[in-house]
C-alpha cells in the first residue's frame, strides 16, 4: 500500500515537472494566426484614420526568432537567450537601415490568444504608441506556443525606401473598379538621408502597369482615388513616389476585383506590397547615431530601449518598447517550485514511514 502510494507520488511530481519546469519546444507559426494579428493591428490604425502596417518579411524572420528562444529558453524578456536586442535581430535579416541606424521598436506577450495580447497592448501606453506610431511603415509577427500560452512579438520599422500603400485600406476584394489608395510617406528623414535615399515625396505616378506608361506626375496625398483597370480577377496598382531632389521608389499592391454579389467581405490583414527601391542601402550603420550636416533632418538618436517595466509616460523620444507579459512567468515558476517542494515533502514522509515500519 505504501509503496504504491509513494510510485503515485513520484509520478504525479514527475508530471508536475514537465509540465511547469521545462519550456514547449517552438513551433512554426500559422499563418492564419498572424493574419489575424495584423488585422487586429491595422483594425486600430484605419479606425483612426492612419495607414495600416505593410506586413514585413525580414521583419517577421527576426519576430519569429525571438518567439522560437522565447518559447524554447522561458526566457522572457526583450534580450534573447544570446544577449541579442531587436536592434542586433532585425540587422542580422537584413532590415535596411538609415545612415545613422535603424527606426524600430517592439512589443511582446505571453498570453492565451491574440486578442488578449492585443486587449493589454492597447490598455497600456508604450505598447499602444508602437501599434499607432506615425513614423512606422512595416511590422514583423513571430507566433508561438509556450507553456500552455502563446509567445506574440511583433516588430515595427521604417526602411529606407520603402513607401508601402494599401488599396481600400489593405482589403482583399472590391466589388466596384473604383477604389482608393492610401500611402505612406518617409517621415522619418523627410530630407532625405544621402544620394540614395529618398526623403518626403511630393509627387507620385500612379498606373496599372508596372512600366507607368503614359502615367503623369500628381501632386502626393495620402489618400488618391482610383479606377482599377477593367475585367475581374487580380488587379495590381503600381505608385512611384519622388521627392523635391528627384530621388524615387516604386511600390505596388493588389486587390481582387469581383461581383458586388459574389463578395465575401472578407478584409485582407495588410497589403503584400512589392517595393522596388531605386537603391539599396548596403552598409551595416552602428546603432549610435553620427553627427550629418542637416541635424534639423537627421533623428538626434536611434531608438533607444526602455527599462523592462514600461512606465506609464514612455519618452517621446524612445521608439523601441520594451514589453513584460501580464502574467509573470517567473511567478508561475515560483508557484511550480512551492508545488514541487510540496511533493518532494510528501515523497520524503512516505520513504521515512516505509523504512521506520
Amino acid at each position: 500500500m505504501r509503496t504504491g502510494l509513494r510510485h503515485f507520488v513520484f509520478e504525479i511530481g514527475a508530471l508536475l515537472f514537465v509540465a511547469l519546469g521545462v519550456p514547449n519546444a517552438a513551433h512554426a507559426q500559422s499563418p492564419g494566426a498572424v493574419a489575424d494579428l495584423v488585422a487586429r493591428i491595422n483594425h486600430e490604425r484605419v479606425a483612426r484614420g492612419m495607414a495600416p502596417y505593410a506586413l514585413n518579411a525580414d521583419l517577421t524572420r527576426a519576430a519569429q526568432a525571438h518567439a522560437n528562444d522565447i518559447a524554447s529558453t522561458g526566457n522572457y524578456s526583450h534580450i534573447g537567450s544570446d544577449g541579442s536586442t531587436v536592434f542586433d535581430r532585425v540587422a542580422r535579416v537584413g532590415f535596411g537601415a538609415y545612415s545613422w541606424g535603424r527606426r524600430l521598436g517592439e512589443n511582446w506577450a505571453w498570453y492565451p490568444n491574440a486578442a488578449t495580447a492585443m486587449a493589454m497592448w492597447m490598455d497600456s501606453p508604450p505598447h499602444r504608441a508602437n501599434i499607432l506610431h506615425p513614423l512606422y511603415r512595416e511590422i514583423g509577427v513571430g507566433i508561438a506556443p509556450s507553456r500552455g500560452n502563446t509567445v506574440f512579438v511583433v516588430d515595427f520599422g521604417a526602411e529606407p525606401n520603402v513607401l508601402p500603400f494599401f488599396i481600400d485600406s489593405g482589403a482583399g476584394e472590391t466589388g466596384s473598379p473604383d477604389v482608393t489608395l492610401t500611402l505612406t510617406n518617409e517621415d522619418v528623414m523627410p530630407d532625405g538621408d544621402g544620394s540614395n535615399i529618398m526623403g518626403s515625396a511630393v509627387q507620385v505616378q500612379i498606373s496599372n502597369v508596372a512600366n507607368f506608361a503614359g502615367a503623369q506626375w500628381q501632386p502626393f496625398a495620402s489618400q488618391i482615388p482610383w479606377k482599377l483597370s477593367p475585367g475581374g480577377g487580380t488587379k495590381t496598382v503600381y505608385v512611384k513616389y519622388r521627392d523635391a531632389r528627384g530621388r524615387t521608389a516604386t511600390a505596388s499592391d493588389s486587390i481582387v476585383l469581383v461581383a458586388a454579389a459574389t463578395m465575401t467581405r472578407a478584409p485582407r490583414p495588410t497589403a503584400t506590397a512589392t517595393v522596388a527601391p531605386t537603391s539599396t542601402v548596403t552598409d551595416t550603420p552602428t546603432l549610435e547615431p553620427t553627427e550629418t550636416a542637416t541635424p534639423e533632418s537627421t533623428p538626434t538618436e536611434t531608438a533607444t530601449a526602455i527599462p523592462d517595466t514600461p512606465t506609464a509616460s514612455p519618452t517621446p523620444s524612445v521608439s523601441q518598447t520594451q514589453v513584460t507579459p501580464d502574467a509573470n512567468p517567473v511567478a508561475l515558476g515560483g508557484m511550480g517550485l512551492s508545488v514541487m517542494l510540496v511533493v518532494f515533502g510528501l515523497i520524503r514522509y512516505f520513504a521515512t514511514r516505509e523504512n521506520s515500519a
